[in-house]
């Protein structure tokens, strides 16, 4: 991980809607259900790392 995601904290790692469900290894972003814009989405390998415009802190 890049020292600028590591200060900004905005990686789908970090993210509050980022769970994991099943198999999958990067898990699911619950942002679009949560919302009413349609189901949960598997995170794509090329954004987990960035994280997107909808990022929120994780509550701890």
């Amino acid at each position: 991980m890049t020292e600028a995601i590591k200060k900004t904290g905005t990686a789908c790692w970090d993210c509050g809607f980022r769970r994991d469900f099943d198999n999958t290894f990067l898990g699911i972003c619950t942002w679009f259900e949560v919302h009413g814009k349609g189901s949960n989405k598997d995170i794509p390998p090329a954004l987990v790392e960035k994280g997107c415009k909808y990022w929120k802190k994780k509550q701890k």
